[in-house]
């Protein structure tokens, strides 16, 4: 039954080709729960053969919650007479058919005490479950494997799929605010473009610092996984977590476990859910009367009459007068998302699996053009597929076939730009805005009447500038479509290994993963017209063609894509002696291929391999005292043959002093205190591969040949090979505290961190240009540190059924370059001794109130001073302001604090959650179309913000914009104290309502429970900036805004 209902309900949503490969996928995956069935009910021991028969249906039903009245989802509940059973929902609930009264019940959940009850005449039992420690130490996801949760002593943070439900479709951006140490950063809401740029413990290298992501232990990307696949994610940040990972690790890691299938009867379940969206934080523009007055006041003069200012302010003539707000045409406010999906999770002694579908579609908020046939708005439609099926082939030998794959298309407007990549054209709509002003382009202009008496339209051109039209950019311009398709698969082989030693198993793994692209680009020019008056005779506008379209979409096609395979082989050992001492051992050998198969040059054509093996050992006695050492030994392509393998250890210990028989602190129920300190190891090179070869290119330099002096064009050397280059080295260090106190009621963790990172491979900048080279050559001379520190705490409780927990974490990262190799300047303007991306301007001292002032003032040499034009400290006190009186100003790009807090609260079948999260010590430049008249007048549009200048009328000392000028001001529009803003914030990121239905009349359905619910994304901000989102990071706002999100829900269990 459940496989039909799933192919019914996802076909609907596929097309021919996708229906091919899902089918595929499907028919394997539906074959093994099939098989695990047959199988289980030919077996007399089946754990979930059906109930016998009966005359009368009883309905046992109750909520299991843990000793601090938080419901405990996932408990399996098991009929101890008939062997059949259920699962808790979300929110604890279970509704289980029992055969009569006075059966027994068994509750069974990782990191729980079983528990056993009687059903009770009433039917209704509802169930505490104790914590159990040794339960829950075994429930760790770490680096290549699973540990008891008292065994890690590494610096680890997870974040469970319940977490991440907000309507998010890129699942990096859910991360935000959830993990301590995880610095998540959302530059663009454009649907499609929206990965977050995403660091662990901030910034510590000059080259990338991008932590690595593995699903399922395989190195892939998270952003197209559906948050119903996810089961955990785990971000390792220390030396000791991650340096089984050698070289690729550097910069932590993130592990995304995808669900998995349990032993019990099938349950299915479905969530739909759609809702709308809105653009948040939209800038403001001028309207068109202001602009034209500000224009005047720029220019020096009335450029613009009285009358034009009247006639434009009162929308008397939108042909010869126009006054267009460029958002409000090509911007709607509302747009419309939805989300399918359908889980099926169960199995049997011989068989588990999990299989999920489902589909996903975000629409971006342009105007869609009812008079073209095809859409201009943005949208992003989504497929996803996953199935994981372990299957037991024998007592001792574990076989699992995990298959994943998700298809995007995504439609957008056709690029302003010659590029027909899947790029941001959103963006360069939002950059059209503000590079028309709202006067000099109307919208359309009548063209005449047709046969039939019908007015026809066309696109509206300025009539003596070059500036376009973004109605026509977007309306009339074609759109592209994005096909992008991953496949990804892994089958496992896990053999238990008791018969040679007890404790000693071998598994062995290989995944292929592929991942395609084909754009399909329809464009065109649409014809443009300027009114230039009004004819006298006929009355009608006189129209000047300023470009003659295209009648047809033309057509461009291109593909790219990639390749992946992985092959591990591991042995794990683990065992306990005496009851005591507990020994543990892993032992890893990994080799990874990456081809990509659109490369644009020979080098990149060539495979991209990794090599290496990885080592892990550890001990524990009476869970007090703990010890592990970890060791990656890597190969590189990047490096000559015998300098291509590095080792890289680290090692930890722990002290879970609570565990001591003196300790006598009733309320400090948990209290460990753990240390680790490794060497990490990077090969990331500044630019390109194979650092230790020469490139030859041509184009590079030439001679004069002949009587008539031609040029050729000659070969030179591109790249310099260097020798004797070599890893990218760190030492991480870490000590951390874990307190959990009122039998767990309020827990705490706190980190702190330091790290210093040298030979980082870096191109040169002081080598000076007699040397003759056609590029800075690479070495290894770069050098920062980061140091900072963390904390994460929770406080569970109730008040009577009403159940609550309050949450958050916070965290503070800050690095510093100690040598990248810069030529000599002041040093004060150096960006040694500074973070990276620190920003650096002069320091404004406010606006020159009049010419008396310029005149005892140190000499600006930014061309001419006026009054109301910036003023600047002279630093070095030479008599003059210029470029060496530059000095570090605000903070980096990237922000040293990141935080995040909620609430969760339980009463019955009503649930509430809301979550906020934040960031601080953050700077952001302002320039380009920030400025007035930036270009020139007649060029680009204002802010609203700009009637807050300083003007002779108005010589406001703390005006926000100084002195308005006809052209682009050199000295008001350095970077200064005054041009960049305080990119702080305070987000509402996620709030949802629910209520749960379950009992008899569900039942009578087939439904366990029914839950319906509101969930909402990034309602409110709270920033002292105010003309646009700054978590954007724009320097003039033109970054397509982040949506608000409202979405209505139901979510069935069967």
């Amino acid at each position: 039954m459940y496989e039909e209902l799933m192919t019914n309900l996802c076909f609907r949503f596929l097309r021919g080709g996708e229906r091919r490969l899902f089918a595929l996928l499907l028919a394997i995956t539906l074959s093994v729960p099939s098989f695990a069935f047959a199988a289980d009910e030919a077996s007399e021991s089946n754990a979930y053969s059906a109930a016998p028969a009966r005359a009368e249906r009883l309905i046992a039903k109750g909520k299991v919650i843990d000793p601090n009245g938080q419901p405990v989802a996932g408990v399996a509940v098991i009929i101890d007479e008939t062997k059949t059973g259920t699962v808790t929902d979300g929110n604890g609930y279970y509704v289980i058919d029992v055969p009569n009264v006075g059966v027994h019940l068994t509750f069974t959940c990782l990191g729980y005490k079983p528990q056993t009850a009687v059903v009770p005449k009433s039917l209704s039992l509802d169930i505490y479950m104790e914590e159990d420690t040794l339960e829950m130490d075994a429930a760790v996801v770490v680096g290549m494997g699973h540990q008891r949760k008292a065994s890690v002593i590494g610096a680890i943070s997870s974040v469970s799929r319940d977490a991440l439900k907000i309507p998010q479709r890129n699942l990096t951006n859910a991360l935000a605010g959830k993990i301590a140490g995880a610095v998540v950063v959302q530059r663009t809401g454009e649907p499609g473009l929206d990965n977050a740029e995403f660091w662990i413990r901030g910034i510590s290298s000059l080259n990338s610092s991008a932590p690595l992501v593995l699903v399922d232990g395989v190195e892939r990307s998270m952003s197209d996984l559906s948050i119903e696949e996810i089961e955990t994610i785990s971000v390792l940040k220390d030396a000791s977590a991650t340096a089984v990972y050698g070289v690729r690790a550097a910069n932590g890691v993130v592990l995304v476990t995808t669900r998995k299938g349990i032993a019990q009867k099938a349950t299915i379940d479905v969530k739909i859910e759609s809702g709308i969206s809105n653009l948040v934080n939209m800038p403001k523009l001028l309207d068109g009367a202001n602009y034209m007055r500000l224009y005047n006041e720029a220019y020096g003069s009335e450029f613009y009459s009285p009358e034009q200012i009247r006639m434009t302010e009162t929308h008397a003539d939108p042909y010869l007068y126009p006054n267009v707000n460029w958002f409000d045409e090509l911007f709607t406010k509302f747009s419309t998302n939805s989300q399918v999906s359908v889980n099926v999770r169960g199995g049997g002694e011989r068989a588990r699996y999990y299989v999920t579908a489902s589909y996903l579609r975000d629409n971006g908020n342009l105007y869609n053009n009812p008079d073209t046939d095809y859409n201009t708005n943005i949208n992003i439609t989504r497929y996803n597929f996953r199935s994981n099926i372990d299957m037991s082939l024998t007592k001792t030998t574990t076989l699992s076939l995990e298959i994943g794959a998700n298809m995007t298309d995504a439609h957008q407007p056709r690029p302003i730009t010659s590029s027909y990549n899947f790029q941001s054209q959103a963006s360069e709509l939002f950059s059209a805005c503000y590079q028309q002003d709202p006067i000099t382009t109307p919208v359309r202009v009548p063209l005449g009447y047709n046969e039939f008496g019908e007015m026809q339209w066309g696109w509206g051109a300025p009539l003596s500038t070059s500036v376009g039209n973004p109605a026509e950019r977007l309306f009339g311009s074609g759109y592209n479509k994005t096909y992008r398709t991953s496949v990804m698969s892994q089958i496992i082989l896990k053999q238990n290994l008791d018969f040679l030693t007890k404790g000693l198993d071998f598994t062995a793994s290989f995944s292929y993963d592929v991942n395609t692209v084909s754009i399909q680009s329809r464009g065109k020019y649409s014809s443009l017209y300027a009114v230039n008056g009004v004819d006298d005779e006929t009355g009608l506008y006189s129209l000047v063609p300023k470009r003659e379209g295209d009648e047809f979409l033309g057509y461009i096609y291109s593909n790219t894509g990639d390749r992946a395979d992985e092959f591990k082989a591991q042995f794990n050992y683990e065992r306990v002696f005496n009851e005591r001492h507990r020994v543990g051992a892993m032992a890893m050998y990994y080799q990874r291929s990456f081809n990509n198969l659109a490369a644009g040059s020979s080098i990149l054509a060539l495979p991209y391999r990794k090599q290496g093996l990885a080592f892990r050992a550890t001990y524990s006695y009476d869970d007090r005292y703990f010890i592990e050492y970890n060791m990656g030994y890597n190969g590189s392509e990047n490096f000559k043959s015998g300098e291509r393998f590095g080792v890289f250890p680290a090692g930890a210990i722990g002290y879970l002093i609570s565990n001591e028989p003196f300790w006598k602190v009733k309320w400090i129920n948990h209290l460990k205190i753990r240390g680790s300190i490794g060497l990490v190891g990077s090969d990331v090179l500044a630019a390109g591969r194979f650092a230790y070869l020469s490139t030859w290119e041509s184009g590079l330099g030439g001679h004069y040949f002949g009587p008539n002096a031609t040029w050729s064009a000659g070969i030179g050397e591109a790249q310099e090979g260097v020798l004797g280059l070599t890893w990218e080295k760190g030492l991480k260090k870490d000590l951390g505290l874990e307190l959990k106190m009122f039998d767990s009621m309020v827990s705490i963790d706190l980190d702190y961190f330091h790290e210093k990172r040298w030979d980082i491979l870096i191109q040169r900048s002081s080598v000076p240009g007699i040397a003759g080279l056609n590029q800075q050559p690479l070495a290894n001379m770069g050098r920062m540190t980061n140091h900072g520190f963390e904390a994460t705490a929770e406080f569970n409780h109730h008040i009577g059924k009403v159940n609550y927990r309050i949450y958050g974490n916070f965290s503070f990262a800050r690095n510093k370059i100690t040598e990248k190799d810069e030529a000599p300047t002041d040093p004060w303007r150096m960006r040694t001794g500074h973070p990276l991306n620190q920003q650096f301007g002069l320091i404004a001292l406010g606006l020159f109130e009049d010419q008396d002032e310029i005149d005892l003032s140190p000499e600006q040499k930014f061309g001419t001073v006026r009054p109301g034009d910036v003023k600047y400290l002279d630093y070095n006190g030479d008599g003059v302001v210029d470029a060496h009186d530059e000095v570090a100003i605000g903070y980096s790009r990237v922000p040293e604090i990141n935080y995040g807090f909620g609430l969760q609260i339980n009463w019955k079948g009503l649930d509430f959650g809301a979550f906020f999260r934040g960031q601080a010590h953050v700077s952001y430049s302002l320039g380009g179309s920030f400025f007035p008249f930036a270009n020139g007048v007649g060029k680009g549009n204002l802010f609203a913000k700009a009637m807050d200048r300083w003007s002779e009328e108005n010589p406001n000392p703390n005006a926000f914009y100084p002195r308005l000028s006809a052209s682009a001001s050199a000295n008001n529009q350095k970077a200064s104290t005054r041009t960049i803003y305080d990119g702080s914030l305070l987000r509402l990121s996620d709030l949802e309502v629910g209520y749960t239905f379950r009992g008899k009349h569900l039942k009578s359905w087939g439904c366990q429970s029914l839950r319906v619910y509101f969930v909402g994304s990034n309602l409110l901000l709270f920033s002292p900036w105010d003309m646009w989102d700054p978590e954007s990071g724009s320097t003039n706002g033109s970054n397509y805004p982040l949506a608000r999100k409202f979405n209505l829900g139901v979510r069935i269990s069967f």
